[in-house]
């Protein structure tokens, strides 16, 4: 496995993670990690400082050191990277763009559910239709918030769950269309921690995001 470094110095990477690759060990899992793999590429320890679903390719960002670590964790916990998503559903949304907040709390089966009320962690995710080709549609998401499976389980909840994600609605026809979740971390913009330097990194969407 090869994993593209988008981004380097001493202090942080961002990588292009691949799809059917965790980022970190799960429990009951095995085989080698993004962490592992990158690890391996640069010769150095690295640590993860968010998550990407195992599913979803894209931006991921690793600290090289401690010191990095904690300041990411800290950019993260407050929100305060804007990242953005790609999503391939299969109908359009109404309206075209829009916000969604609810609080999603986890069910004992490892299911991601929204609730208007009660217990549960707030989440918000814009999104925006940006392309149409006949059942593939191609949305433009921006969490504000990142809780485990927000937008997969957002873009269901209006009607548009994600091609792939089977999960989370998605139904093929005759067992066709996508074996996974069809989403992207396009974009990550944060502040660098040491530095001060404003980063934008992107990493090119896989040709599987083709809508004309």
């Amino acid at each position: 496995m090869d994993v593209p470094v988008l981004y380097s110095d001493e202090h942080l990477l961002a990588v292009d993670k691949p799809p059917r690759v965790l980022v970190v060990p799960a429990p009951g899992r095995s085989g080698p990690t993004v962490v592992d793999v990158v690890q391996d590429q640069v010769g150095g320890r690295v640590y993860a400082v968010h998550r990407l679903d195992e599913d979803t390719t894209g931006v991921l960002v690793l600290a090289r050191t401690l010191e990095a670590k904690l300041a990411l964790e800290d950019i993260f916990r407050a929100h305060g990277a804007t990242r953005i998503y790609l999503a391939i559903v299969g109908r359009a949304p109404s309206p075209a763009a829009g916000r969604i907040e609810s609080l999603l709390r986890e069910n004992v089966a490892g299911v991601v559910k929204s609730a208007l009320r009660g217990s549960g962690k707030r989440a918000v995710t814009h999104y925006k239709m940006l392309r149409r080709d006949g059942r593939r549609v191609l949305l433009e998401c921006r969490p504000e918030t990142g809780r485990r499976n927000q937008i997969r389980v957002h873009l269901a909840e209006i009607g548009c769950p994600i091609l792939g994600d089977r999960k989370y609605g998605y139904r093929s026809r005759g067992g066709s269309g996508p074996k996974r979740p069809l989403l992207h971390a396009s974009e990550i913009q944060l502040i660098h921690p040491m530095t001060g330097e404003d980063l934008v990194i992107r990493a090119a969407a896989p040709a599987s995001f083709t809508v004309s």
